[in-house]
């Protein structure tokens, strides 16, 4: 029997997940994954800090790259309808078993460690709240009763935590859409202009500072493909690469409107002034919605946070069950509750790690030390994944053969864009070099990468044969698929 047969018989052992979500669901959790509102309140800051008052440039950028990952995300999805492992699957079909390992691991790291940030973030927000009536609670505690609700919600079935989650997330994106929108009609600080989108001085470096603002553009944007993570519960091969493009075109027209009001709003000559900013979202708020909708506005980033963090676990979760499924990973983590049809083992363990995580650097270090560091950590973790997914697809395409040579060449063009523009991300993300600690985040990842590799060659050499994707995809289908 091979491994992928042996994959396949440990998933039938423990029961096959129900087959319930639909477009609906699945796009709530990549929105849930993505955070728009979450991210609008604590990542444009940073971005400012580079490209100024151009930072709408570069969310554009961020979401044209976005959209170029998502044509190859999607044409892996619909040959890997059953897949949990995102990029473990794909970029193992692609560029080979013991990739696949590195990339999956890498990727499933990264999202564990991002559970605590986000987390630590919704509790660093509530003590704030709770502090301007006089309550002195630490952050931590709220940090672990978020993270019990985060697992309560995962255990009792994803339909019912994609249901909280859509609710939670349209309703926050609605209210910051709606100062948004109040924001540009009432021409900001300085009137209107089209300068945020095309005018490079408004960077204090020019492009260097634009493409560092794009970072954070693209951090935006990581997480769009969550739905892909829901392969074995959606009702049918077509929800997945539909869920994808509507929860990106959704968060990209989301983030265009914010970052253009929050460019007008403090005006274009005061891009410091928003740089400088722990909390653009009740700035912007109280100057022109007041201060009681500013209190509001910092208890929806609690809830934002929040609803990150519930398809941040859902999307770990899952994607442990599918590496523990083909034997990468201890095979509990593929077991599914008796009752509710979920990863227990694969929920528990990412719960795990988000705590090990807030005590090792968030109690030693600090709560903000915590967030910048796993943050940047992480980011540069995406962009390596993703650098790999594209670098796949250009192989597969490049292998390929046939009479589909558009569909060839526009596959190619498209993973060559996003993988400029990766590149140009990560480059600007270590140079020049950040101050201590954060100039260890290149050294976390390389760390990482060398574990995984390590790990799965010293599988191969003791007999254990990686598993192919569980949906075998032929250059031949992948090439002719429109």
């Amino acid at each position: 029997m091979s491994d992928g047969a042996a994959a396949l018989d440990v998933s039938a052992s423990h029961g096959e997940a129900d087959k319930t979500v639909g477009t609906i669901g699945a796009v709530s959790l990549s929105l849930a994954g993505l955070g728009p509102f979450f991210t609008m309140a604590f990542a444009t800051g940073f971005a400012a800090k580079g490209a100024g008052g151009a930072v709408p440039m570069s969310y554009c950028l961020g979401a044209l790259g976005a959209f170029a990952l998502a044509y190859v995300v999607v044409k892996f999805a619909r040959h890997h309808a059953g897949a949990s492992g995102v990029a473990y699957t794909y970029v193992g079909a692609a560029l080979g078993r013991l990739a696949g390992f590195v990339a999956g691991w890498t990727y499933v790291i990264a999202w564990l460690c991002g559970t605590a940030s986000v987390l630590t973030v919704a509790s660093v927000s509530a003590e704030a709240m709770f502090a301007h009536y006089d309550m002195q609670i630490p952050w931590f505690a709220f940090f672990l009763v978020f993270l019990a609700v985060a697992i309560a919600m995962n255990l009792l079935g994803v339909r019912l935590s994609l249901g909280w989650l859509v609710v939670i997330e349209l309703a926050s994106m609605a209210f910051l859409l709606a100062v948004a929108v109040f924001v540009i009609a009432r021409g900001g600080a300085n009137g209107n202009s089209i300068r945020p989108f095309v005018d490079v001085s408004l960077s204090a470096t020019g492009w260097s500072g634009v493409f560092f603002g794009m970072i954070y553009g693209f951090a935006g944007f990581a997480g769009f493909e969550a739905a892909a993570a829901l392969g074995r519960e959606v009702k049918n091969k077509h929800v997945v690469p539909r869920a994808i493009i509507v929860s990106l075109a959704a968060a990209a027209a989301f983030y265009i409107v914010v970052t253009y009001s929050f460019a007008i709003g403090y005006g274009l000559d005061n891009a410091d002034q928003w740089a400088s900013d722990a909390s653009p979202v009740d700035t912007i708020v109280s100057m022109y919605a007041g201060n009681v909708l500013a209190q509001i506005a910092d208890a929806l980033v609690v809830i934002s946070a929040m609803s990150s963090a519930l398809g941040l676990v859902t999307l770990t979760s899952r994607t442990l069950f599918e590496i523990g499924s083909h034997g990468h990973a201890p095979r509990q983590l593929a077991r599914l509750h008796h009752r509710f049809r979920t990863p227990y083992v694969g929920i528990g363990a990412a719960a795990g790690v988000a705590l090990f995580v807030a005590v090792a650097l968030g109690l030693t270090a600090g709560s903000q030390v915590l967030i910048g560091f796993v943050a940047g950590a992480t980011t540069l973790a995406f962009l390596v994944v993703y650098g790999l997914m594209a670098i796949g697809w250009i192989r597969v395409q490049v292998r390929a053969s046939g009479s589909a040579a558009r569909t060839r060449v526009l596959g190619i063009t498209l993973a060559v864009f996003a993988l400029v523009l990766l590149c140009g991300a990560l480059y600007s993300s270590v140079v020049p070099q950040p101050p201590f600690p954060y100039n260890l985040q290149p050294v976390a990842l390389g760390l990482t990468l060398l574990a995984a590799a390590t790990a799965g060659w010293l599988l191969r050499a003791r007999g254990h044969d990686l598993a192919e994707p569980e949906v075998p995809m032929t250059v031949e289908d992948m090439s002719t698929t429109p």
